[in-house]
């Protein structure tokens, strides 16, 4: 066993244990080997059994058995045994409502003044006592070796194969269970014989040709401790084999080949010492046993224990429900992009300003000459003159949204007698034109930005399908090994899957809710996958005893951050707004909106920007389409408040970064003490439909520093070199602090009258 690890609390839960098959099954077991080991080294076998029993049962029931097969053994082992169980059970009742583990040292020191009145008790001699200490040693060792079977068959079940520890502590267990039982006899017929066949055959079926040859040399052990003769462990060893050949044809030719070695045996070598029909009874009864059990319940037991092919088909089950989930989302994300496409090709186009010129020349025309006595020399004689002169005006009503009298031709104002009829009827129509264009853009830039929202679903329902589509390998050999030295330091686990998809790694383990310990499983897992691993997070099942732990890779670097600021000066509220967010890909977001203007409207829109900008981000969309979105957003408020838009995303798993700038002053990088300026030169959010952001990719590595400011920091400076400069003096190392240093020397600068708003956010890469 491992001799750092703790040992798990007892399962002191005081209520009614909901019974199941295998918890009926540790009763039955507890109750017939506590009754048979009551006389076993003056009843320390059973007095270690009572210990594993309480930790895996309810220890009420557990007790009462304890103390009712004391009976048997007369009134000093029942004062014994009930001086022995309260001393354990008034430990696990106060670690109980102390909701504290006992540890390992804290165990024995419980176990061993458990039997310090066994070992005064009715002193005789120091011979006595010394055989009573080592009885005592002997009760407490089996007491962890009952623990640990305990555990491993009736709370975790076989699924898994036992850990190696369990595994040495089952052997034991089968060991010291053989010895109880072979000192047993009744009639002169041995009780070995009547289980000792059909555990045989019963491992044969159920648990493979290894095992049943091994439980038989451990029955044969115990039976040599004993009655220290070798007839039955030659007898257990030659059925084992015979049963391993013929069960492979059939199971009940397999059950009549250990008749046979049993007559045989009697036959040629006395192995009852007699050869008579009596003595076949107890081999005979318990082959019968094993023949007339239907075979379904050796295939369920066979099913569950071995586990695998539950797993696998679940894991292939997983595989086949992931494809029918990719093909219904590559359907979708044909949906949405055909969304996309419609809704861009719904688009109006509208009136032209060139036909909307005309179609004014030609109101203004039946308008204005209609009953004008000129109209003949104008619009017959004159045509295209006149045409040519009300198409000028018409175009500087169009391209201004009015005209003046300073905008009308010559040639039209020295034969109209109505230029001024003439003007505000142009201009009315001008205003009618340009409200129709507002409506007709406003809706086509809702269709604009809600076909490229369709699209970013799209592209993110196309990546989802991938992902389920591209099936995931699953390392059978690590799991077991994960499995195993998750138990070997005593974290109750009973299943565990390690699936990598994309060069993704991720785990899941299954482990007692009583014996979850998060630094024990990142350490075990990291050690077993060669990867850091840590625990993401944990998750109910189905049954409130066991819960699921999720493992990723632990990225390379994380980030801290640091951010100081302060209003404009005069108001209150400031229009800068920032956000740090870390994504579920493994990405780090560090943005600084700057709300053009100041106070609650700047600041208000500034936060609609930034608020917009990381619910994108953590949906997963990318860059292009975030942005898009926003700017298309900004624009189409009609509030003519623009945002200069600062973002840095950082890939935590390799240290790429983007600089993304919208209208952005500099950003700074301090790496070994040298700073880099990160410049930009694209147009704030908000005032163009159509914008394209200025991207800079770098490497960073563990201490880089990242430095984002407002145009409000960057203005108090003379030039970019000198706040580079500034930054490059900064000797600390904690982001507040630094953030804090580069906002006071913008103070000093514009004598702590800041004629915008400032903020200084700093982010560094550990």
């Amino acid at each position: 066993m491992n001799k750092g690890a703790k040992t798990n609390n007892f399962k002191a839960t005081l209520i009614k244990t909901k019974l199941s098959a295998r918890t009926v099954l540790l009763y039955v077991t507890y109750i017939a080997l506590a009754v048979l080991s009551g006389g076993v080294f003056d009843g320390n076998i059973a007095f270690g059994l009572f210990v594993g029993a309480t930790y895996s049962a309810n220890p009420i029931i557990v007790t009462f058995v304890y103390l009712a097969s004391s009976v048997v053994y007369g009134w000093d082992s029942l004062l014994q045994a009930g001086v022995r169980a309260s001393v354990i059970v008034l430990f696990v009742v106060i670690h109980y409502f102390a909701k504290r583990k006992i540890g390992k040292l804290n165990l024995l020191l419980y176990l061993i003044l458990a039997n310090v009145f066994y070992c005064v008790f009715r002193f005789t001699d120091y011979f006595n006592t010394f055989d009573r200490l080592l009885y005592s040693a002997m009760g407490i060792a089996f007491a962890y070796v009952s623990i640990y079977v305990f555990r491993a068959v009736f709370v975790r079940g076989l699924s898994y194969r036992p850990a190696l520890d369990e595994t040495v502590c089952i052997g034991l267990f089968v060991i010291v269970a053989s010895f109880c039982v072979a000192q047993i006899s009744f009639y002169g017929l041995q009780l070995i014989y009547f289980i000792a066949p059909f555990a045989i055959l019963f491992a044969v079926v159920c648990f493979g040709d290894t095992t049943a040859l091994t439980g038989a040399v451990l029955i044969g052990l115990g039976d040599i401790f004993a009655n220290g003769n070798f007839e039955c462990c030659v007898f257990c060893v030659l059925s084992a084999i015979s049963a391993v050949t013929l069960c492979k044809v059939n199971r009940y030719l397999g059950a009549v080949s250990v008749l046979i070695v049993d007559v045989l045996m009697s036959f040629f070598l006395d192995l009852h010492g007699e050869f008579s029909t009596l003595v076949f009874a107890p081999t005979f009864s318990s082959v019968f046993v094993f023949v007339v059990v239907p075979s379904q319940v050796f295939r369920y037991v066979r099913d569950y224990c071995s586990g695998s092919a539950e797993r696998y088909l679940g894991k292939s089950v997983a595989k086949k429900i992931g494809d029918n989930v990719s093909r219904r989302l590559y359907r979708l994300s044909d949906i949405f992009l055909s969304m996309k496409n419609a809704f861009f090709t719904m688009s109006a186009s509208g009136v032209t300003a060139e036909d909307a010129e005309k179609a004014i020349v030609k109101q203004c025309s039946e308008a204005v000459c209609t009953d004008c006595a000129q109209r003949t020399k104008c619009w017959r004689q004159e045509l295209r003159q006149t045409e040519q002169s009300l198409l000028q005006l018409g175009v500087c009503a169009v391209k201004r949204g009015k005209c003046t009298i300073l905008d009308v031709p010559q040639t039209l104002s020295v034969k109209c007698e109505r230029v001024s009829a003439m003007l505000s009827e142009m201009n009315t129509q001008a205003q009618n034109y340009r409200s129709y264009k507002e409506r007709i853009d406003a809706a086509d830039n809702g269709k604009t930005l809600l076909g490229e929202q369709m699209g970013g679903v799209s592209s993110l329902l196309m990546q989802l399908a991938t992902d389920c589509k591209n099936s995931a390998g699953y390392d059978r050999t690590k799991e077991q090994e994960l499995v195993e030295r998750l138990v070997f330091h005593n974290v109750l686990c009973s299943g565990a899957v390690i699936a990598k998809q994309k060069d993704v790694v991720t785990v899941v383990v299954t482990v007692g809710k009583n014996d979850i310990d998060n630094a024990t499983i990142e350490k075990v897992a990291s050690s077993v996958l060669k990867q850091n691993m840590v625990v993401e997070r944990v998750e109910n099942t189905e049954s409130d005893a066991w819960l699921n732990v999720l493992l990723t890779v632990k990225p390379r670097y994380s980030v801290t951050f640091g951010v100081s600021s302060v209003a404009k000066d005069g108001n209150e509220i400031s229009g800068d707004t920032h956000t740090v967010l870390q994504t579920d890909n493994g990405k780090c977001i560090v943005a600084l909106c700057d709300g053009m203007g100041s106070g609650e409207m700047a600041e208000q829109m500034s936060a609609t920007s930034i608020s917009l900008v990381e619910s994108f981000y953590r949906a997963g969309f990318d860059n292009d389409v975030i942005l898009s979105c926003v700017n298309k957003l900004l624009v189409g408020s009609g509030n003519e408040i623009f945002c200069a838009v600062d973002i840095a995303v950082l890939d935590l798993y390799n240290g790429l970064a983007d600089f993304i700038k919208l209208g952005a002053c500099i950003g700074l990088v301090k790496n070994e003490g040298k700073v880099e300026i990160v410049s930009g030169s694209s147009l704030p959010l908000g005032i163009l439909e159509e914008m394209k952001p200025s991207v800079t990719k770098k490497a960073l590595m563990s201490g880089d520093v990242v430095v984002l400011v407002s145009d409000g920091v960057a203005d108090c400076f003379k030039d970019p070199t000198a706040l580079a400069a500034t930054f490059a003096e900064v000797s600390l190392n904690v982001p507040q602090s630094i953030a804090e240093v580069i906002l006071a020397k913008a103070m000093k600068l514009c004598s702590n009258k800041p004629a915008d708003d400032m903020t200084v956010v700093v982010a560094k890469i550990v």
